[in-house]
């Protein structure tokens, strides 16, 4: 009987390790996980910063959305150890990548009536030290957008590149022709191509319990992801379920023309 129940216990505790385990983040809380990364970003830059979330990456190691206290608007991914060691981060990246928002913001305000606009470097330029040289020009707020692309063409040997979730809630009132919407959308990205930075913009026109939902999921995220593009599969400006409006310019060429832009303007409400 005692043998019963002690291989039961073996059994019971090892399916408690293995639930431990498949949660992502063992013995640690959240809280703590989100402690210990935002301490230790403020060893590195000496200003505050909020964890947004968390989760595991196998073993002690995990990944976790952070901002600076001063603007949450700057949302970054952090690799780091449960010991509080970063294996690297985005803060660099996401400044530049900021910088280049705001500028955009306001063109767009010129355009849309109700828009939530998000922006994320696809080349980040991860720091993984404390003294390189991106988190130097974070600490020294220089957020130069060519010396970011020289930056990126020698680590890369490829141009970087930034992506936008950009979502306008289909309930507004227009505030221009849809031809004028289709030059202003041109003459905002191809600005940023002329940069060095490549552009891949995600459009969408949304039913406002959508946009909700979007501006929601993008307020904690760092990166656009694939649970992004789920939410917004079914809705215009659309060219197929997996590529938008502008995809890339280096081409010289838009994959949307005009004439395709209006025809589904003309479908979203």
């Amino acid at each position: 009987m005692k043998v019963k129940k002690l291989i039961s216990f073996i059994i019971m505790a090892v399916i408690f390790m293995s639930t431990i385990s498949l949660s992502g983040c063992g013995f640690h809380s959240e809280n703590q996980l989100k402690q210990t990364l935002e301490n230790a970003l403020e060893a590195k830059y000496d200003e505050e910063f909020v964890c947004l979330d968390v989760w595991g990456n196998g073993g002690s190691s995990y990944w976790g959305v952070c901002a600076p206290e001063k603007n949450h608007d700057i949302r970054f991914e952090a690799l780091f150890g449960a010991d509080g060691h970063i294996a690297e981060e985005g803060y660099y990246a996401a400044c530049v990548a900021e910088k280049i928002e705001e500028d955009v913001q306001k063109e767009l305000e010129n355009v849309f009536n109700d828009f939530y606009l998000h922006s994320c470097m696809t080349v980040p330029l991860y720091s993984r030290e404390n003294d390189d040289v991106y988190a130097e020009n974070v600490r020294n707020e220089l957020f130069d957008i060519d010396k970011y692309v020289n930056l990126a063409n020698e680590k890369w040997k490829d141009p970087p590149c930034i992506s936008f979730a950009l979502c306008i809630n289909s309930s507004s009132e227009n505030k221009l022709s849809f031809d004028e919407e289709y030059e202003n959308l041109y003459k905002i990205f191809t600005q940023i191509e002329k940069s060095g930075i490549g552009t891949i913009p995600y459009i969408r026109f949304l039913p406002k319990n959508v946009y909700s939902q979007c501006t929601d999921y993008f307020e904690a995220g760092g990166v656009i992801k694939s649970t992004f593009k789920d939410m917004v599969r079914n809705y215009p400006i659309q060219i197929s379920n997996t590529t938008t409006l502008f995809v890339s310019f280096q081409d010289g060429k838009l994959k949307l023309t005009k004439d395709e832009y209006i025809k589904q303007r003309k479908e979203v409400n």
